[in-house]
């Protein structure tokens, strides 16, 4: 019981990072945030993938996420739910936005490296593609959340995020959302 407890309050705790990662996907598109200028380098800064709206997209979404949990745990169903030392209960509001925006902005900063590396955009980064948000939105929330996961929650993180990303991407792919499967 104490593992289904662990995967549970993992993927609970870091949902809204899925969320923005996602829906900056699905729902970007738009100017650039680089604007299309190249770095002293001659390469782009971030590509045509890191866009304003998806940027803005992904953050309103993680908050909205991380607002449902939060209101769920104040007065709703997991107001009550404990597990050992899980406490579903989110004290924060703003935590969401903490998730999406440490989210979000390990994905931009991925982005530059792979351009001064000359990786084209839709290119693959193995490993990298898979861990960046997940370990930026964990960084971001430790500092400015109070609510927290423990190391088997991490773990379980590293080893899922690849597995569902990839999965994402298959589905994205034969959705006609995204040209490559990766």
């Amino acid at each position: 019981m104490w593992i289904l407890a662990v995967i549970l309050h993992a993927l609970y705790y870091i949902s809204p990072a899925y969320a923005a990662n996602s829906f900056a996907l699905l729902l970007g598109g738009g100017k650039p945030i680089d604007s299309g200028k190249n770095f002293r380098d001659g390469r782009r800064i971030l590509g045509d993938g890191k866009t304003w709206r998806g940027l803005f997209v992904g953050l309103l979404f993680g908050f909205l996420f991380g607002l449902m949990w939060y209101f769920f745990s104040q007065s709703g169903p997991l107001n009550e739910v404990y597990y050992g030392i899980f406490d579903f209960r989110i004290t924060d509001p703003f935590f969401g936005f903490y998730l999406a925006t440490g989210a979000l902005l390990a994905d931009i900063i991925k982005s530059f490296f792979k351009r001064r590396l000359g990786i084209k955009r839709g290119r693959p980064f193995w490993g990298v593609d898979q861990l960046d948000f997940v370990l930026g939105a964990l960084l971001f929330a430790y500092l400015l959340a109070p609510t927290f996961i423990i190391l088997e929650e991490f773990i379980f993180l590293i080893i899922i995020t690849p597995a569902m990303h990839l999965f994402g991407n298959l589905l994205g792919y034969k959705s006609k959302i995204k040209d490559v499967w990766w």
